[in-house]
C-alpha cells in the first residue's frame, strides 16, 4: 500500500468499522462490575468461558484477537494486514558507548538508526532526552546533530556524553511548543524523534510541514498525551470523519506491552484486583454505584497486606474506612472482579491496533497533504516494543 487512494481506503474502512464498533470499545471496562453486552447471547456466553490462561493467549495476538471476536458480535474486524518489517544491519559500536542505556531501549535505538539513511544533511533530534538516538546518528555518520530538549538536567547529560564520544552533537534547551522552536526547524533538516509523544510528535509533523524539512522519520508513542480533552484530527479525511476520539480512547491503543516477567505479572494481578476490591468497598461506603480511580502506587505498597492497600486507598480519595471492614471477603471479590475485567478487555483490546493504524493513517495522510512521499513499517520487532511503527516521509520537489 503506497499510493494516496490505498492509504485513503483503508483510513475509511477503518473510520467505518470503528462508528459501528463504538459499543464495544468505547467503554471504561473498570467501571463495570459484569460484562456489559447483556443483549448478546454468543458474545457473553464465549467470554464467560474463557480462563485467565485463555485470555493471556489471545491477547498476546492482536490478529487472532480480531478473529475471535468477529463472528461473535457478526462484523469482520480483521480489516488491516500487518505493516511491512524494515530492518537494516546494525553496526557495532564500542560496548561503552551505551553504557546505562537498558537493553530493549538500547535496541530500539540502534534499529531506529540503522534505517536513517547516509546523508550529508544536518539531523534534528526531537524531544531528544540526553540525546542517545542523536549521538549514535552523529558517531555512525559523521552528521551534525541538534537535539532539542527541555528539561535541563538531561540537556546537561547529553552534551557530556557528545563530549565523551567526541560527537557533533549539541543537545539545546528548548520548548518544542514555543515559538523558538519554530526558528529551529529548516528545510535542510533530517527531523528525527523516536517515542515522542502525543502532542510532542503532533507538533513535530505539523511545524515539519509547514517549514518543509527535506525530510521526517519518527515512531509515534502516547497518543492519549494530549492537551485538549479529545483527538484533534490532521488530515482531510480525519477531519470529516464524525469519530470522535477522548483520551480514554486513544490509551485503548496503547493497551499492549512487552510480554513481562513473572513477578511483574503477580504485581500487575494484585494491584488491579485491590484497585477493583477497594472500588466496591469505595462505592459501598460513599453510596454511590459508580467507578473511582486512584493515583500511581509505589510497587512496595503491593508487598503489603490488602488493608494497608484499603487504608492507602482511602486517604488518598478522603475516605473514612468503617471499622471491622470484612477486607478477606473484599479481596476475593476483587480477584474475581479482576477476571470478568480482563474478559471485558478481551472484546475492548481487539480494536486497539485498529485505533492506533486510523491513527497512523491520519498522519500519514496528513503528510501526503503536504506534499511528502510517505512510509509506514515496523522498525522493530514487537517484542522489543509495541510501538514499534515508524513513519518516513520525503519532501517532493516542488
Amino acid at each position: 500500500m503506497s499510493n494516496d487512494a490505498d492509504w485513503n481506503a483503508q483510513f475509511q474502512s477503518l473510520d467505518t468499522l470503528l462508528m459501528k464498533t463504538r459499543q464495544y470499545w468505547q467503554i471504561l471496562p473498570f467501571s463495570y462490575l459484569a460484562l456489559p453486552w447483556q443483549e448478546n447471547h454468543k458474545l457473553n456466553q464465549a467470554l464467560s468461558s474463557l480462563s485467565l490462561h485463555d485470555i493471556d493467549e489471545l491477547d498476546g495476538d492482536d490478529k487472532k484477537l480480531r478473529q475471535f471476536l468477529s463472528s461473535l458480535i457478526n462484523l469482520e474486524l480483521d480489516i488491516i494486514d500487518n505493516l511491512p518489517d524494515i530492518h537494516q544491519p546494525i553496526e557495532d559500536v564500542s560496548p561503552h558507548f551505551n553504557t546505562g542505556i537498558k537493553g530493549r531501549k538500547w535496541a530500539q535505538i540502534q534499529q531506529f538508526a540503522a534505517l536513517i539513511p547516509l546523508e550529508k544533511s544536518p539531523i534534528l533530534e526531537w524531544c531528544a532526552g540526553k540525546g542517545h538516538l542523536g549521538r549514535l546518528l552523529s558517531h555512525q555518520q559523521s552528521r551534525n546533530v541538534v537535539s532539542l530538549e527541555w528539561q535541563p538536567t538531561l540537556c546537561e547529560q547529553g552534551n557530556t556524553l557528545a563530549r565523551k564520544h567526541q560527537v557533533s552533537q549539541h543537545v539545546e534547551q528548548v520548548d518544542v511548543f514555543s515559538a523558538e522552536a519554530e526558528d529551529l526547524l529548516a528545510p535542510k533538516h533530517h527531523a528525527v524523534a523516536l517515542h515522542a509523544c502525543g502532542d510532542l510528535h503532533v507538533r513535530l509533523l505539523k511545524l515539519g510541514a509547514y517549514q518543509k524539512v527535506s525530510r521526517l522519520s519518527l515512531a509515534p508513542c502516547c497518543y492519549h498525551l494530549i492537551q485538549t480533552n479529545n483527538y484533534n484530527p490532521m488530515s482531510g479525511s480525519a477531519l470529516s470523519s464524525d469519530l470522535l476520539l477522548s483520551k480514554q480512547d486513544l490509551s485503548l491503543s496503547m493497551q499492549q506491552s512487552v510480554v513481562s516477567g513473572s513477578r511483574e505479572k503477580r504485581h500487575r494481578i494484585t494491584e488491579v484486583s485491590w484497585r477493583l476490591a477497594f472500588d466496591l468497598i469505595q462505592r459501598e461506603v460513599r453510596g454511590v454505584n459508580e467507578y473511582m480511580s486512584l493515583p500511581s502506587i509505589k510497587q512496595s505498597l503491593l508487598t503489603g497486606s490488602f488493608s494497608a492497600f484499603c487504608n492507602w486507598a482511602a486517604q488518598q480519595k478522603k475516605i473514612t474506612l468503617p471499622d471491622n471492614l470484612a477486607y478477606e471477603r473484599y479481596e476475593l471479590n476483587g480477584r474475581e472482579r479482576f477476571l470478568t475485567i480482563r474478559r471485558i478487555e478481551v472484546v475492548t483490546h481487539a480494536f486497539r491496533q485498529l485505533i492506533e493504524r486510523w491513527l497512523l493513517l491520519d498522519r500519514v495522510l496528513f503528510l501526503k497533504e503536504n506534499n511528502y512521499d510517505v512510509s509506514l513499517f515496523n522498525f522493530c520487532s514487537s517484542s522489543v516494543t509495541p510501538r514499534n511503527a515508524m513513519i518516513q516521509a520525503i519532501k517532493k520537489p516542488t
